[in-house]
């Protein structure tokens, strides 16, 4: 798959990741942690990783930042950000980074 491809997934587990944060609006940023999709390339992923709405919030501030389950990290095109007990966050890298920001759903118009 290329990286293309690979960041297609993504984009899509974010564009989900984004409903649940639309829906879940009324939780307080730092009430309880919420469950989201694990935003990494792998299209049989599944996986879920329990996050404050503030966690989420900073993550989403920097729209080549991604949140991943440990281990579901890709050094083909992304690296580790920084990392928690409950998961990592990935920084794409390259063209990954470009069509990351070019398909940011909180850019878009």
């Amino acid at each position: 798959m290329t990286n293309r491809g690979l960041a297609k997934n993504e984009e899509l587990f974010r564009k989900v990741n984004e409903r649940i944060d639309h829906v879940s609006a009324s939780v307080d940023l730092d009430d309880r942690q919420m469950e989201f999709l694990c935003e990494c390339d792998r299209t049989d992923c599944y996986e879920k990783v329990n996050v404050t709405r503030a966690e989420y919030e900073s993550v989403r501030a920097v729209p080549t930042h991604f949140i991943v389950v440990p281990g579901h990290e890709d050094p083909r095109v992304e690296r580790v950000a920084y990392s928690t007990g409950r998961f990592f966050v990935v920084e794409k890298q390259d063209e990954a980074a470009e069509d990351a920001i070019e398909t940011d759903p909180r850019s878009e118009s």
